[in-house]
């Protein structure tokens, strides 16, 4: 059976992936706008029709939730364009014969001078100089929480490439926050970094600590309700 290559949705189309792997079962993810169908080698014919079949169905439900309109993903390819809150990267990706790869940002966007060898890490280069170049934004906005609603200290605030979970506060008092928040709602973001900056307060998700994140955004449930229907969009 021939499996579709896209799943399509309204006015959006999303590629899907297959692979064969070595396991006894079969999963589905969505990452980066792409549908990832892992399939066991032991789901054979009929078996592995059905298994499909059920996990696109699922995907369409999942992205069904998202609301497209609220976000751009970056695009880490030349001529790609990357928009964060306060700025928008043009791509411009220059293929040489050189050791090491070379990032520049400046006025004109992220200009990535890059080895044949080493362009599967584009991404990667791209992402760093982002964080790089956005690290000040981060603190602007973190400060401005801090100040208008916790007063507390903390010791550093910083983006991190993390896939698994939006932010962190540690018991050092250093709040990371999800790089991939630059391309959310600016709202979701601001929650996130409201959320870590209230366990300087609150070291747990006591009810005193959720009565500080609502006292600082009421609706912070509807930021809630953004990231767990349409975050895993983000990456």
């Amino acid at each position: 059976m021939d499996y579709p290559s896209q799943l399509k949705l309204d006015e959006s189309s999303f590629p899907i992936e297959y692979e064969v792997v070595y396991k006894s079962s079969s999963s589905v993810r969505i990452k980066n706008g792409k549908v990832i169908l892992k399939l066991s080698r032991f789901a054979r014919e009929k078996k592995r029709d059905e298994i499909v079949a059920k996990f696109l169905k699922w995907a369409q439900k999942r992205l069904a939730k998202v609301a497209h309109s609220e976000f751009i993903l970056p695009e880490y390819k030349n001529g790609g364009r990357i928009c964060t809150h306060n700025k928008v990267y043009d791509l411009q990706i220059f293929v040489e014969d050189r050791r090491s790869a070379k990032t520049v940002v400046d006025e004109e966007g992220i200009k990535v001078f890059v080895s044949a060898d080493k362009l599967d890490r584009v991404k990667e280069y791209v992402e760093k100089a982002i964080i790089k170049d956005q690290t000040s934004y981060l603190c602007e906005v973190v400060d401005e929480l801090n100040q208008l609603y916790f007063q507390e200290r903390y010791n550093l605030c910083r983006f991190k490439r993390m896939n698994h979970r939006f932010g962190s506060c540690s018991s050092k008092r250093n709040i990371n926050i999800a790089y991939r928040l630059l391309f959310a709602p600016r709202d979701a973001f601001r929650y996130v970094c409201l959320h870590e900056l209230a366990h300087l307060k609150q070291m747990n998700h006591s009810k005193k600590f959720w009565d500080l994140v609502a006292c600082a955004m009421p609706d912070y449930k509807v930021q809630e309700k953004w990231l767990r229907d349409s975050g895993f969009m983000l990456g």
